[in-house]
């Protein structure tokens, strides 16, 4: 569960900004939007959040900063090499912030306990990295590093300070000695199977999941398919709820042909050469298929998924990991929730993670749209709804709780007219 996600120095976002997905005390939709933190009465978090925000404005720089940061956790040990640059982008329209490092911070609870985790890096090097457990509420700092070059005052291990707590059992110092300039200690740890540190790295690479128009979301829907028989099944049904036509979904698996194999075989000659002959003759080509009932009768007729419309392509495409994050309970992060989809899919889309029936495991939705058809105060509550701005140039991330709108008032309108701001000042086009 995400509790709060604050970055600073990165793309567009030079200042601190930060993304709460903490409940605040309106009462309005409390047992459905909401949700109480385990162990606790005091603190509800949010089932969904929405970013609206004008064209580059910064609102998927957001999403993309949460993205890096688990990329960091997951990658740092087993895939960057010595001296590799570092994934980090500051802001560069401000020439000390070009210089200096990028900072993220999450807040999040898994397996019932609350962890706050930090870094600060550039290209070169991280320059901090911490983490502090709250183990029945009770502040534990588990670890920290620090580089402080050529400073006499403190005991450093190649320009590094470094502290553990008492609450960190198993290896520690063993795991440091692998610990690289550009990589961070929590990804040693997990690669090294540190018990309670696996469980932290478990978190970034399981439990939060991207969905952005680069994502090659298809496949996981067809992994879920072979995993779980029930998944195809579930699958159609939201489909053929949607309205779309859709009564049934088919997958057909085929070897390819021997003949395109070996004109793969021209390009990545080495790479299949290694493989065993029964692993290449395991490659498959995956057909989708949707199925249609005739208008005349009880007869379905077959189509390619290649023919449907790009809405119901990206419908089939989200729906596998959309279904499998309801019913784990995981945090889906979604850049333009609304490409290709109708306003009301998307509308009906947003009340299944509102709906405690449905999420029953306390999921999480972040998501940027510029649908205002969602701003609607019977969907969302106030405190679910984010924007972004530029404000010299750098992104400013704000809650609509700052407006404090009347509870007739409409949302849709007044963001339109710009009570809100986050949109963009057109005095007109040409050419």
């Amino acid at each position: 569960m995400l509790i709060e996600f604050s970055v600073e120095n990165y793309r567009s976002i030079q200042e601190k900004q930060t993304l709460s997905m903490v409940a605040s005390e309106d009462a309005k939709m409390l047992n459905t939007n909401t949700f109480i933190i385990p162990n606790t009465d005091k603190l509800r978090l949010l089932s969904s959040a929405v970013i609206y925000g004008a064209n580059a404005s910064g609102k998927s720089n957001l999403l993309r900063a949460m993205q890096t940061l688990r990329r960091l956790v997951i990658n740092s040990a087993t895939k960057m090499q010595v001296g590799e640059k570092l994934p980090i982008e500051p802001f560069k329209l401000n020439s000390e912030s070009a210089k200096n490092p990028t900072n993220f911070e999450v807040i999040f609870i898994h397996q019932d306990i609350r962890y706050e985790y930090g870094l600060s890096l550039n290209r070169e090097r991280v320059y901090e990295e911490w983490l502090i457990a709250y183990p029945n509420e009770h502040q534990q700092n588990w670890f920290s590093r620090q580089y402080i070059p050529d400073n006499p005052k403190f005991q450093v291990d190649e320009g590094y300070k470094w502290s553990f707590g008492k609450g960190l059992k198993g290896e520690k110092l063993r795991i440091k000695k692998f610990v690289r300039s550009n990589s961070l200690f929590l990804s040693h740890a997990a690669q090294n199977n540190h018990p309670q540190l696996t469980e932290i790295f478990e978190w970034f690479q399981d439990e939060i999941n991207i969905l952005n128009p680069s994502s090659h979301a298809i496949e996981f829907t067809l992994s879920v398919f072979d995993e779980d028989d029930s998944f195809p099944e579930r699958v159609a049904k939201l489909l053929n709820q949607a309205d779309i036509g859709i009564s049934g979904i088919k997958i057909e698996r085929k070897p390819i042909p021997e003949g395109l194999l070996s004109y793969f075989n021209q390009f990545i000659k080495q790479e299949i050469e290694q493989l065993e002959r029964d692993v290449i003759d395991d490659i498959q080509k995956v057909d989708v298929i949707t199925l249609h009932k005739m208008n005349d009768s009880d007869k379905e007729i077959e189509f390619d998924m290649d023919d449907e419309s790009d809405g119901t392509q990206r419908l089939f495409e989200m729906a596998g990991l959309w279904l499998y994050v309801l019913q784990y309970g995981e945090v889906l992060l979604v850049d333009e929730l609304d490409r290709s989809l109708h306003p009301v899919l998307s509308k009906a889309l947003l009340k299944m993670f509102n709906d405690p029936e449905i999420n029953k495991n306390n999921a999480q939705l972040i998501f940027t749209t510029h649908d205002t058809i969602l701003l609607d105060a019977e969907i969302l509550r106030r405190d679910q709804v984010w924007f972004t701005e530029k404000d010299k140039s750098m992104t400013k991330l704000y809650s609509l709780l700052d407006f404090e709108p009347r509870e007739d008032e409409s949302l849709q309108k007044g963001y339109l007219r710009g009570r809100y701001g986050g949109i963009p000042f057109i005095n007109g086009l040409s050419i």
